[in-house]
């Protein structure tokens, strides 16, 4: 199987489980992995990520008679790397140039036969800079925020890969919009359901839900406290927000306003052991997802396929990712309870509905949406489309 070397802005990040699990799935199919970061990350992390990161080369770290060897030996590479770094405006020209040499000579020396890159902004463009230079096949993943909130050179990119990988129907859709000629394949991001073996049942009697994520502005939280304060007080959950993000204190001060800060829990960015050490104290997962008035989402959120995992309930939104991994249903769903994105009252309804649902009812559903979980949503099925895609490549 090929050696592939991956390329990360960061690595690693907490919130960023798909990389890491991705990495092992394909170690997994035999191929060697070789990881590259702009940013080394070494106390940070969930920490099964952590043996990952001891073996990251940050690129800076590379010495630059090597990242100019690579400018002055690569022949009509260069010329090659230099038609696309004059194309894009999203980075100095310079530098992409400089750190693109500083990739290709880690790739070389590390002889992988494949790069590949997560993010379609600098480390894509990097990837494409040293696969110019190296002559080798170049893919990257493209995420939400590539494509939704802050699409950088998206085209160019997506025509100069050998392929790239979209996470659900929607991206790869509006990937081909962008770019008719390119080669978009379907890769969904997976979970490990062996991770969740001999856990505990969630405790579907509980008046607790669990919300999981960054605490940004694609999730609802906003939403959701709205949701919360327009509830009778002798009816409220408990909800618990595990994650970080730009906006906690902002939600903070919010839920003080409306009056729900005594049914709200803060508790910051968990490793993966915790959700699963944890979860049987929730009757079901939260996860109210918008779309910004900016066009910005989620794609593919890994937190529902997680909690399917952990059989925890969802109560979701529907927006087309969530809508698309929930068998396109929005009303009367077996597998989840679908809201209206963007609306508290009908958020409201649903946690009132939801809350009062039998025991039996929301372990029905759980198992339901397990049994779906298993269908489509393994990561080591999932990455065997990867894998035959890094093979295919000549």
């Amino acid at each position: 199987m090929k050696k592939i070397a991956y390329i990360a802005t960061a690595f690693p990040v907490l919130s960023e489980t798909f990389i890491g699990n991705e990495i092992r799935a394909l170690q997994r199919l035999n191929h060697t992995i070789e990881l590259a970061t702009f940013d080394a990350r070494n106390e940070e992390g969930q920490q099964e990520d952590k043996e990952l990161s001891k073996h990251a080369v940050e690129l800076k770290s590379i010495e630059w008679q090597e990242a100019l060897k690579m400018l002055t030996t690569s022949g009509f590479g260069l010329q090659n790397a230099m038609q696309f770094v004059s194309k894009q405006s999203g980075l100095p020209k310079r530098s992409l140039l400089w750190y693109g040499a500083k990739l290709a000579a880690f790739v070389k020396k590390s002889e992988c036969q494949h790069i590949h890159a997560h993010f379609g902004l600098a480390s894509t463009a990097t990837a494409i800079v040293a696969a110019r230079l190296t002559n080798l096949p170049v893919s990257f993943t493209c995420h939400g925020y590539d494509i939704y909130k802050n699409p950088s050179d998206l085209p160019l990119k997506l025509s100069n890969a050998t392929f790239a990988v979209a996470v659900c129907d929607m991206m790869k859709n509006d990937m081909e919009a962008l770019a008719p000629s390119s080669n978009i394949v379907k890769v969904r991001c997976g979970v490990d359901v062996s991770s969740a073996k001999n856990i505990n049942e969630p405790n579907y009697r509980a008046k607790r839900l669990l919300y999981i994520g960054r605490l940004s502005e694609t999730k609802g939280l906003f939403v959701m406290l709205q949701a919360l304060a327009s509830i009778p007080k002798a009816h409220r959950p408990q909800i618990d927000l595990v994650g970080d993000g730009p906006l906690k204190e902002e939600l903070q001060t919010t839920s003080r306003i409306l009056n729900v800060d005594n049914c709200v829990r803060f508790l910051g960015a968990k490793q993966s052991n915790w959700i699963a050490e944890n979860h049987h104290q929730y009757c079901g997962l939260i996860a109210p997802f918008i779309v910004t008035p900016a066009g910005a989402q989620d794609t593919g959120p890994l937190v529902i396929k997680e909690a399917m995992m952990l059989k925890l309930p969802i109560i979701t939104s529907d927006i087309r990712a969530c809508l698309e991994m929930l068998n396109n249903q929005p009303d009367n769903n077996a597998l989840a309870n679908i809201v209206k994105s963007g609306c508290s009252l009908s958020l409201a309804a649903k946690m009132i509905e939801f809350l009062e649902m039998a025991p039996e009812e929301k372990r029905d559903q759980a198992n339901r949406a397990y049994s779906h979980l298993l269908e489509h949503f393994l990561i080591d099925d999932q990455v065997k489309l990867l894998s035959n895609a890094f093979e295919e490549c000549r």
